[in-house]
């Protein structure tokens, strides 16, 4: 009797417990999945860092093109890269991106030093040209050298050097075959580094939205959307109108982002989705 009284009073306390337990294991479930607005805004701050890794990639990138040409590194770019996300209602996310800006004044003022001297370039080539009609050795040899001191004296960045080409049998330069002189040969990154380095900070940000935007889980019509404007310091501005900060939005949309992460679209056709517009 006293053990059946016993159990009895045994499972009524299991019986009162359980609920308890359950409770208490369904608040300990809730507490150990992260918040979503937290999870949302550490990804968030995740995007921020490789968009601002990417971008300062750019900007090496161009540096050492710029040194590969001969120019000399006199700080062509101003600012660091900065990053800013948030979620907006109703339209996804959107990254306010501060991209290191180049300095046109510095770049046109280099351009300008560095030139060699265009009917100086003209002779030169012409020499270049008289070089390979030189049969003797010892001749070609001694040409060569006196050449060489003479480029050397003249001390033209490599990147804007004129390459050799033909010159016509006994000219000592076009100028003097009524020839207009030939102009100096730059690279691109010479010749325009703000549209070379436009279009490495193009290709930084697009790869960052495609490689690693995929965790901001947009609906199909929402956008992924960066916005890079020059960190162009305002006491750096002279007024000329290639100063003018610039602004550029790419964008692309949920469903194509869910898309190529899926498979579904190959980099190729995701690239063809990504909007991109200059202001």
């Amino acid at each position: 009797m006293k053990g059946t009284i016993a159990a009895a009073a045994l499972g009524g306390a299991l019986l009162m417990a359980t609920p308890a337990l359950a409770q208490r294991s369904s608040g300990a479930d809730r507490a150990s999945r992260p918040d979503p607005a937290v999870q949302v805004r550490h990804e968030m701050l995740v995007m921020e860092r490789v968009l601002e890794q990417k971008v300062q990639f750019a900007a090496q990138r161009l540096n050492d093109r710029f040194r590969e040409a001969g120019m000399p590194d006199v700080g062509l770019l101003t600012g660091a890269a900065k990053a800013r996300g948030t979620r907006l209602d109703g339209y996804g996310v959107f990254f306010d991106l501060e991209v290191p800006a180049v300095r046109q004044s510095v770049f046109w003022s280099l351009r300008t030093l560095g030139r060699p001297d265009p009917v100086l370039s003209d002779v030169l080539g012409a020499l270049r040209g008289l070089e390979r009609a030189i049969d003797d050795p010892a001749m070609k040899a001694s040409f060569q050298s006196a050449l060489g001191q003479l480029e050397a004296r003249i001390d033209a960045p490599a990147g804007m050097r004129v390459a050799a080409g033909p010159a016509p049998s006994g000219a000592v330069s076009a100028a003097a075959l009524g020839q207009p002189p030939s102009v100096p040969v730059a690279p691109p990154v010479v010749d325009d580094p703000a549209e070379v380095y436009t279009g490495e900070v193009r290709s930084a940000v697009i790869d960052a939205i495609l490689d690693h935007g995929g965790p901001m889980n947009l609906s199909a019509a929402e956008w992924f959307a960066v916005a890079a404007r020059d960190d162009m310091d305002r006491h750096f501005l002279s007024g000329d109108p290639n100063e003018i900060p610039r602004t550029m939005v790419i964008r692309v949309r949920g469903s194509d982002l869910a898309g190529f992460r899926e498979g579904r679209l190959t980099r190729e056709e995701a690239l063809t989705r990504v909007e991109v517009k200059d202001f």
